[in-house]
């Protein structure tokens, strides 16, 4: 019989009154995968902390959490980093709590290869393996790179392996997948399927159901901090027994078979609306991003953008929305020419086109209020006093989901997925003509990514908003999308109706992102 890898009895978290964690139990054994499912606030990355013996500023655990049988919680700090030390792994939620916005990739990597890797040439081996098991090209020019001069899929699987070079016994992922394009969340699956055949224990925190199926042994569901059904993975996620676990699997997107239910669009020409052609971006070391890349977004049309993280999406979304000025090309909006720079559009113009940003916590002033920063949208665009901005931006929120305490909040006292519809209901307040949603739904759970992509099928629905939708999640867009583009390396390489996509797509590229939307 296997030695308990990570035994977690009775354990409770408690912030300011708050019960996060309520008399949780699990056991994690060397070669075997625990999936812990749950939405947005159910406690999932306090139960990652806890199982390293670390909490969030201000947590109070009780109960214990032993590794190999020593009890974590019980151990000064230092003695705790040391017990842990090699053995734990640990892939957090935001890349960003990890890789160090100064330092270059590959030097922080080789200083996290295990000791025992005393050559240079060793500790060089042990970053190419982790990088290229976190499927990275271990190049000079990515080692040389700073965090902020890759994509969010690119700085998630570095982040992994940050993870993965320590050659640790358990891994602890949170959302290990949630910035991740279809193609490389499936090799992510792969690899992790490798490790645990090594022995490596894993304690998945996850809202995808469907990496659930894929890895896990056993399966632990938790609402509000509690845990309301635990079973192994075929029985809880075919026959659940609690009606919590049933409506996070009613949520779940799936990608239709051959396009089949997923309807036409008006195949005459379009008129108005948004039109780019010949877009050209390079960045600032001359490295080229986009290449004449070209769309057309009538009033009221959704095209979705798809492709692997590095593909170009964000990019042709910035410069759609001038906060990326492109080297070359031509922008219209109704047959008006939009520059290329921002600045240098009217304000009739910059609030014609939004943008909605992946992170929208750092889209927001952390020190104002929800409200005061969504009047100064109404404000800007259309004058008028204070109090008429203030029974707007009430309106713009109860149109999201939103109530009018919002308005008071600031965006710290907001969940991810409620600050994502601030963010929505910021960007219609500029009455714009298209709205640009960069990744809106990467970082929310099948609950809340299903509630916002149903609230922008009614905003599109009930006006002539066209809208442009940049996801790497096919499955989950596809319903909504009249037409997809699939961008690589930089260049279009298919632009087809949904239906037709699906059924039968021409490129390569397209193929694969179909395929690995229906693992």
């Amino acid at each position: 019989m296997n030695q308990s890898l990570l035994e977690i009895t009775g354990l409770a978290a408690n912030a300011a009154g708050t019960r996060l964690l309520d008399d949780v139990t699990l056991g994690v054994n060397p070669g075997e995968t625990l999936c812990v499912l749950g939405e947005s606030g159910s406690g999932k990355t306090t139960l990652g902390l806890a199982a390293q013996g670390e909490r969030g500023s201000g947590v109070e655990l009780s109960g214990s959490v032993r590794l190999r049988g020593l009890d974590l919680l019980s151990l000064r700090e230092r003695r705790r980093r040391a017990a842990r030390s090699r053995r734990i792994g640990y892939l957090p939620q935001h890349p960003a709590a990890v890789l160090n916005p100064a330092r270059r990739i590959g030097s922080v990597l080789g200083e996290l290869a295990p000791p025992s890797h005393r050559s240079r040439e060793r500790r060089r081996d042990a970053v190419r393996r982790a990088l290229e098991a976190a499927h990275l090209s271990p190049d000079e020019r990515l080692l040389r790179r700073f965090p902020h001069q890759l994509s969010g899929g690119q700085q998630q699987r570095v982040a992994l392996a940050h993870a993965l070079i320590i050659e640790p016994e358990l891994l602890i992922l949170d959302e290990p997948t949630s910035g991740l394009d279809t193609v490389t969340r499936a090799e992510t699956v792969d690899t992790l399927r490798e490790l645990i055949g090594t022995g490596t224990g894993v304690l998945l925190l996850t809202h995808d159901l469907g990496l659930a199926r894929e890895l896990a042994d056993g399966v632990m569901v938790l609402h509000d901090g509690e845990v309301v059904e635990r079973g192994v993975t075929g029985r809880v996620l075919r026959e659940p027994a609690h009606e919590y676990t049933g409506a996070l699997l009613a949520a779940e997107p799936r990608l239709p078979e051959s396009g089949h239910g997923i309807a036409e669009p008006d195949r005459s020409p379009p008129v108005g609306g948004l039109r780019a052609d010949g877009l050209r971006s390079t960045s600032p070391t001359g490295v080229p991003l986009l290449h004449e890349a070209e769309l057309a977004v009538p009033p009221g049309h959704r095209v979705a953008v798809v492709g692997r993280s590095g593909a170009g999406k964000t990019t042709l979304a910035r410069c759609l929305a001038g906060l990326t000025p492109a080297d070359s090309g031509r922008i219209e909006l109704d047959g008006a020419v939009l520059d290329n720079d921002i600045h240098r559009r009217s304000r009739r113009q910059r609030g014609a086109v939004q943008y909605v940003h992946q992170d929208a916590r750092a889209s927001f002033d952390e020190f104002r209020t929800v409200g005061r920063q969504l009047a100064r949208t109404v404000r800007l665009n259309r004058g008028g006093t204070l109090r008429s901005a203030r029974e707007e931006t009430a309106r713009a929120l109860r149109s999201v989901g939103l109530d009018e305490a919002t308005h008071e909040r600031r965006p710290a006292e907001l969940s991810g997925g409620q600050l994502q519809r601030a963010a929505l209901a910021r960007a219609l307040l500029a009455e714009p003509a298209v709205l640009i949603c960069d990744e809106i739904t990467a970082a929310q759970d099948v609950v809340n990514q299903s509630e916002l992509l149903g609230l922008l099928r009614e905003i599109t629905e009930r006006s002539a908003i066209g809208l442009v939708l940049i996801s790497h999640d096919l499955a989950a867009v596809a319903p909504l999308a009249d037409e997809v583009l699939v961008l690589a390396e930089g260049r279009c390489v298919e632009r087809a109706p949904t239906g037709r996509l699906l059924g039968s797509p021409r490129s390569t590229v397209a193929s694969r992102i179909v395929t690995a939307a229906r693992r």
